[in-house]
């Protein structure tokens, strides 16, 4: 798997990387480890994705894995360059419902007014 290239911001953690990435199992504990390693703040991630969706089955996951390794966090996921889909509905409808607030943006400026950042 491509490493998300992850930054601290002081205000916020910034993570980017690619669809093929965003996909892989062991995303979420990556932001996970950021997140021990620089203090639980907003995390905006930018996913540079051409095309690729997330199956609905990885969607869920996804979901389930951000608000149980993530908990009570506000989570931004910047898509650069696709539209979101349900799949994407249904992560932040799993994570909603386990406590962790994630949303999907179309763009990182949308993301960045919603996490409140500059």
């Amino acid at each position: 798997m491509e490493q998300p290239r992850i930054e601290d911001h002081g205000s916020h953690l910034e993570a980017s990387l690619t669809a093929q990435g965003f996909g892989h199992a062991s995303f979420v504990d990556v932001l996970a480890a950021a997140a021990r390693r620089f203090g639980r703040k907003p995390i905006l991630v930018i996913c540079d994705d051409p095309g690729d969706t997330i199956a609905a089955m990885r969607a869920y996951d996804i979901g389930v894995e951000l608000s149980a390794k993530l908990p009570s966090s506000r989570i931004a996921i910047a898509l650069t360059r696709r539209k979101s889909s349900s799949a994407d509905r249904l992560t932040e409808l799993v994570a909603e419902n386990r406590g962790a607030a994630v949303r999907y943006f179309e763009s990182v400026e949308l993301a960045r007014a919603w996490l409140g950042i500059s």
